[in-house]
């Protein structure tokens, strides 16, 4: 009887790779080197993004306690250089919008308005619409209803959350009928009225009544 023979192929391929690494050993260490980078290159990103986000929020937190001492102006100030110096981050968005509360107390709708137009487009998603939505509150304050319905506009396509995107767009039918563009409105309040579950359904009703009532004639 014969014994089969056994396959020598795993330790052909072992060798023939063996082979390969010596003959392209240049080009596996540069490989190798070229990884190794990578991978730092990675971490030393990573601990970075870190460190940076710990300062914004220690600064950000600084910066409120001096709004709790009263201090509004310097509160202020500072909120403004954390929102500048870390925009892009949780705490810079933060601060941005806990700057310009300050200056819409203060009356300074303007700059309020100013601060979160700078601040809207880096900020983290889940911030968007909180800006979108103070910065309607805003121009409401200056009547410019017409860009007030534009930023509640923004804020329910930037929301996650159906019953939020509801009332944006409810606030700036509101806007938009305040501003005298009845036909925007319309719109909105139709769309609203179709949903018969929704938050604001019941107010849609009367409101697209409303826009659509005919004046009677005498």
């Amino acid at each position: 009887m014969t014994t089969p023979n056994v396959p020598t192929k795993s330790r052909y391929n072992d060798d023939s790779m063996t082979d390969w690494a010596m003959v392209h050993k240049r080009e596996v260490t540069w490989g190798l080197i070229a990884l190794a980078a990578i991978v730092l290159g990675l971490w030393y990103y990573q601990r970075s993004r870190t460190l940076l986000t710990q300062r914004a929020e220690s600064q950000y937190f600084q910066a409120r306690q001096a709004a709790a001492t009263g201090n509004v102006l310097l509160a202020a100030s500072d909120l403004q250089k954390v929102a500048d110096r870390y925009e892009g981050t949780r705490a810079g968005a933060q601060a941005a919008l806990t700057a310009a509360q300050l200056m819409y107390d203060q009356k300074k709708y303007r700059e309020g308005v100013a601060a979160l137009e700078k601040a809207q487009a880096k900020a983290p998603d889940d911030f968007k619409a909180s800006i979108h939505v103070l910065e309607a509150g805003g121009y409401e304050q200056l009547k410019d209803f017409l860009s007030a319905a534009g930023q509640y506009k923004l804020a329910a396509t930037a929301t996650r959350f159906p019953a939020d995107k509801a009332q944006y767009q409810a606030a700036a039918a509101r806007d938009y009928m305040a501003a005298g563009k009845t036909d925007e409105a319309k719109v909105i309040w139709t769309e609203l009225a179709k949903d018969d579950a929704g938050p604001m359904a019941a107010e849609a009703k009367v409101r697209l009544g409303e826009v659509t009532a005919k004046p009677m004639t005498t």
